[in-house]
């Protein structure tokens, strides 16, 4: 069965396999730029948009319910947002390690 790591991050192919998750280790430690500091504001900002249109109208019984009815929407919604900016990231993290390495492309 092909490993899905392998689709999402096809750098991964070019390390050995013993060696992948100290790559992806190592990967994770690269600092984020610009535009995925920015795509992590956005899927803030989304959320909070979100939970204020859906729920901002409704007066809660408790705080324990709004928080979490708060966050069932909120973290799917930080997850499927973010998830293309730490892609990205670990990618940029891989390639770096490789170029560090002096492996060719």
């Amino acid at each position: 069965m092909p490993d899905p790591l392998l689709w999402l991050l096809p750098e991964l192919k070019n390390v050995p396999p013993a060696e992948r998750r100290n790559a992806l280790r190592v990967a994770r430690d690269c600092e984020l730029d610009v535009l995925e500091l920015l795509g992590v504001a956005f899927a803030f900002v989304l959320a909070a948009l979100l939970a204020r249109l859906l729920f901002g109208d409704v007066r809660w019984e408790s705080r324990v319910l709004a928080f979490l009815m708060n966050f069932a929407l909120a973290a799917p919604v930080i997850l499927v947002a973010f998830l293309p900016f730490h892609l990205r990231r670990l990618r940029r993290g891989l390639r770096a390690r490789r170029n560090d390495r002096g492996l060719v492309p």
